[in-house]
């Protein structure tokens, strides 16, 4: 069974974020959940429009929680096994996200590969995938992610701790997030 946790791992030179989930929902159910903009809305941070071919254009819908996103190119579109787009411009090379989709058992296993240039970035969306993850498993079963009280700290903030101990980055040198409201940090405290 895998772990919710992500690992980081090296994809052609660069540093990567891997998450596997078992999902209790058949892949045409979750490829749902992974391309249309309105499902997305409630689990992913920028919800995306993709033209359904490689080389097509993936663009970022307005009212996503990250503004001024540029339009990414879809890499891998098989229907409903593998999505792979460009997202972002943080570095010298746009981030990539590979979603993988396979059957198991009453379900499927769902593979994300977020790779990027910035290994001190690591902690910081390794925690924001969690999250993200964890609000699709959620959509998913037609439950409510799990809500935090201003008492304690937001669900990202004590796994981008968890996720620098274990990826080995201190808290001095990591990326901080976008200066921009994040999705994933409470800041209503």
């Amino acid at each position: 069974m895998p772990s919710p946790n992500g690992v980081l791992e090296e994809v052609d030179g660069r540093p990567a974020l891997r998450f596997e989930r078992l999902l209790p929902h058949p892949p045409d159910r979750v490829w749902r959940a992974l391309t249309d903009p309105e499902r997305q809305s409630a689990w992913h941070p920028t919800p995306a429009r993709f033209e359904p071919r490689r080389g097509g254009r993936a663009h970022f819908v307005k009212g996503g929680d990250v503004p001024g996103m540029p339009d990414g190119v879809v890499t891998d579109y098989e229907p409903p096994r593998l999505l792979g787009y460009t997202w972002g411009e943080e570095g010298p090379e746009a981030d990539h996200l590979r979603w993988e989709l396979r059957p198991h058992d009453d379900g499927c296993l769902l593979i994300l590969v977020h790779t990027f240039d910035d290994p001190l970035k690591a902690a910081r969306d390794g925690a924001g995938w969690h999250v993200c993850l964890d609000a699709l498993d959620a959509d998913l079963d037609g439950r409510e992610p799990v809500a935090t009280d201003s008492d304690t700290a937001s669900p990202w903030e004590e796994l981008n701790c968890q996720y620098q101990e274990q990826f080995g980055i201190s808290p001095e040198e990591a990326t901080p997030p976008p200066s921009r409201e994040s999705p994933w940090i409470d800041r209503s405290r």
